[in-house]
């Protein structure tokens, strides 16, 4: 399945996306909710840790049930299921410069497991770790593809609404040949319910590389 980035990246070997290093660090938010600044001095604090920065590392910040988060500190565009008028996403992913340590991306997973982020009822592994392995998997699609904003992303008007989106945003809730999220496949030996992903090769949604 991950091999569907090959044509994003320009790469096709295996065994590349790696689990790497951790750190446990002590935080206390300046914000409540949390903002994107206080989840960059947590990334900021684990990459100093690890020493792991640039293009070929990701840290994925997960959040426990009840935080809620939001870009900035004006608290209007947020994950905040307890407050439906600033909730306007489930997750995302960006990058930073950091003086020290150079250039770092990460992504913010809040708590999947709510009315309007999760997976439906069914799925092979329950609904708390489907719908967060699901929305990991997005985010770090877009995150290879797209890691600073400026990679790829559908230019192209359509009547779908889909330009400016990327290879997640294309296919998240769609699974062929019905609508409905997530697709439920085998990856190794295990059964993940995950969507599938834009495919250049395909001209659409791909739980498979494009093999020439």
């Amino acid at each position: 399945f991950v091999h569907v980035l090959d044509q994003y990246a320009g790469r096709d070997d295996s065994n590349r996306y790696t689990v790497g290093s951790n750190a446990r660090v002590r935080f206390t938010p300046k914000n409540h909710p949390l903002t994107d600044n206080d989840i960059l001095a947590v990334v900021h604090t684990v990459a100093s840790r690890t020493g792991a920065t640039g293009y070929g590392h990701i840290y994925h910040v997960f959040l426990p049930s009840g935080t809620d988060e939001c870009f900035d500190s004006s608290f209007s565009v947020c994950y905040s299921p307890d407050v439906p008028s600033t909730w306007f996403f489930c997750a995302y992913h960006g990058s930073a410069d950091f003086k020290d340590i150079g250039h770092v991306l990460y992504s913010v997973e809040p708590y999947q497991n709510v009315i309007g982020c999760s997976d439906p009822p069914g799925t092979p592994n329950g609904q708390l770790v489907d719908s967060t392995n699901d929305t990991l998997s997005h985010e770090f699609f877009e995150t290879v593809s797209d890691p600073d904003g400026d990679g790829w992303w559908n230019a192209t008007p359509s009547v779908t609404g889909l330009e400016g989106e990327e290879i997640g945003d294309e296919c998240v809730f769609i699974t062929p040949p019905s609508f409905g999220d997530p697709s439920v496949f085998t990856i190794g030996q295990k059964l993940y319910a995950v969507q599938l992903e834009y495919s250049n090769g395909h001209h659409g949604c791909a739980g498979t590389p494009e093999r020439d």
